[in-house]
């Protein structure tokens, strides 16, 4: 297969860029989440890596804007979208709204990557 049909912009290859990611983070000594938004045809994939405060201050600084950082249990968790224009540690509002009172538009699962 031809590397510009390898990753198109099909619905199964955003699930397969996702994973490739998280296991590369994995492979690299890093933890990485999964997260799966939605259901059916309408899946989406994210990968997150868990943060500490301090790391949020960093990532601050060096973006020039707050990361969105997502809290599940104790866990602080960073995405890292893969898609044309998306910036580091943003979520498309098409998934997840930071409004008081919002957030995640459809049901999501977060598990670590392996």
């Amino acid at each position: 297969m031809p590397p510009s049909r390898a990753l198109s912009k099909k619905k199964g290859d955003q699930q397969s860029r996702a994973e490739l990611l998280g296991k590369l983070l994995v492979a690299a000594g890093e933890k990485a989440y999964i997260v799966q938004h939605g259901k059916g045809e309408g899946l989406y994939f994210l990968v997150m890596v868990p943060v500490t405060d301090d790391e949020v201050k960093q990532w601050t600084e060096s973006l020039k804007s707050a990361p969105t950082v997502i809290t599940v249990d104790s866990l602080k968790l960073m995405p890292l979208q893969l898609e044309k224009d998306a910036a580091v540690g943003s979520i498309d509002a098409a998934h997840y709204d930071p409004a008081e009172g919002k957030g995640w538009t459809a049901a999501v699962t977060v598990a670590p990557c392996k």
